[in-house]
């Protein structure tokens, strides 16, 4: 039986459990508040934590209505609800959420009211790497045609409910969904009418009990979709080419390496769309701002759902020649007489170092990484290391000890790493001290942040502050 939940939502007990600092929550509870919910917002970080979010909350009427319940849950929120919204935050093993369901609360999550409350065509997009570029390509290349086009979900920049009542029946609203997002949606059997995985790389295994636990979750975003719906894979990804089998929906597959029997593929430097046996070249890469392989895969994904949607191929030209990328995702923050300084922040996992080491090409580089580990691999991330840079300073953090083992293992020159810095500033001032003789500093953590910021987002936003104060 699929699982349904109550839309009307006035005088529902409403529960949401996590308000964070990024925004999302802070736009589902203003957007209940107004439908006339009853609200109770918990969440394990105290008020002085949470002020930012506090302090909006204040200013909306009715927010003296709220119960807060801040600095811990309690078991009793968990069991007298309407509706319980949990947070991407929250781990699905929670033992508030286990209470819940056994008083019978129906658990949502943001996408999961999303979906339920817009029912026409939305784009949905995932993967381990690439999902807030490829997002925001397809949503850069759609806004030339589709004027009330917008993008929003994991992006930090635009929750969800921040955009829900702004929208049109064919918006086609370009929507980034993590597997925490997923994870709740196939509770509910939701998938998007087109959906794009970018790849599947091992990552989160901090929070899921295995690879597999956490590729399913990816999975959901196609699980449920329908024979006239439409799914983009990534050929080139083992877990991606594979993943066909798993909807009904029509398949069509990206590739930089093979030509594809339906989808797009990069072919001497020039993309081309194949379809009902006809093959069109789209667009050449001579005019493409950003840098890296693995760019070329996010732009080959936004390339074949524009084409699917029935965009001209100058509109996809224009789209795609004229995006700069995303910020805090191997973006040039900084340029001197001998310098480029590139705030990766985002970057999480060693697969995402990896990549921005190599669209660095052959440069000279600082890299400047290190952080909390999500129990992942550092030996490839290493040998790239050992091959590709000169110089390596890593804030403190479990990650950056893996990292130190596997170099010290395959013997990258000690006298090249710097490490244990538990100060971002410090860290940048000795990189900046590294690099007298270098072309890039790179700031490409390869770990999770939460040993010393917020998020990534706090950590990225922290840089770019830094290298305006130092770097001249």
């Amino acid at each position: 039986m699929v699982k349904s939940f109550n839309t009307n939502f006035k005088k529902q007990r409403i529960l949401v459990m996590g308000l964070g600092l990024n925004g999302g929550a802070f736009q589902v509870v203003k957007w209940l508040l107004a439908k006339g919910a009853i609200l109770t917002v918990t969440d394990i970080k105290d008020a002085k934590v949470l002020k930012p979010t506090l302090d909006q909350l204040k200013k909306l009427s009715g927010a003296k209505n709220i119960k807060f319940v801040l600095g811990e849950h309690r078991a009793e929120d968990f069991k007298d609800q309407d509706l319980l919204i949990q947070n991407p935050g929250v781990p699905a093993n929670s033992v508030y959420l286990q209470i819940a369901k056994k008083n019978k609360i129906p658990i949502v999550n943001e996408a999961v009211m999303f979906f339920a409350l817009y029912p026409y065509s939305k784009i949905g997009v995932t993967g381990t790497r690439g999902k807030s570029t490829t997002s925001s390509i397809i949503h850069h290349i759609l806004k030339q045609k589709i004027k009330s086009n917008v993008i929003a979900g994991n992006i930090a920049t635009t929750p969800m409910f921040a955009v829900l009542d702004k929208l049109k029946k064919d918006s086609l609203p370009v929507l980034e969904l993590s597997s925490w997002h997923l994870e709740n949606l196939g509770d509910y059997q939701m998938s998007p009418q087109i959906s794009v995985i970018t790849n599947v790389l091992i990552d989160h295994l901090n929070r899921y009990k295995n690879f597999n636990a956490y590729k399913q979750a990816k999975i959901n975003i196609i699980k449920y979709q329908t024979k006239n719906d439409l799914a983009i894979l990534n050929l080139d990804n083992i877990h991606t080419k594979t993943a066909a089998k798993y909807t009904k929906a029509k398949v069509y597959y990206f590739s930089l390496k093979n030509k594809v029997n339906r989808g797009v593929y990069l072919k001497n430097n020039a993309f081309y769309f194949v379809d009902n046996n006809k093959e069109t070249l789209v667009m050449t890469t001579s005019n493409i701002k950003l840098l890296g392989q693995h760019n070329l895969s996010n732009i080959a994904a936004s390339i074949c759902v524009a084409k699917i949607v029935g965009l001209e191929n100058s509109l996809i030209n224009k789209g795609v020649n004229s995006f700069k990328g995303v910020a805090y995702r191997l973006q040039l923050i900084k340029k001197t007489r001998n310098l480029q300084v590139f705030n990766d922040a985002t970057s999480t996992t060693p697969d995402a170092a990896q990549a921005a080491i190599l669209a660095m090409q052959d440069k000279k580089i600082v890299l400047l990484a290190g952080g909390q580990d999500k129990n992942l691999d550092y030996k490839d991330l290493a040998k790239t290391i050992k091959n590709k840079v000169a110089k390596t300073v890593l804030l403190a953090g479990t990650g950056s000890a893996k990292l130190i083992a596997e170099l010290k293992k395959i013997k990258y020159p000690s006298a090249n790493l710097f490490t244990d810095f538990d100060d971002l500033e410090k860290a940048l001032l000795e990189a900046q001290k590294q690099s007298a003789n270098q072309e890039v500093i790179l700031f490409s953590p390869a770990a999770a942040s939460f040993n010393m910021f917020t998020n990534e987002f706090q950590r990225a936003k922290m840089f770019d502050q830094l290298v305006k104060k130092h770097v001249k």
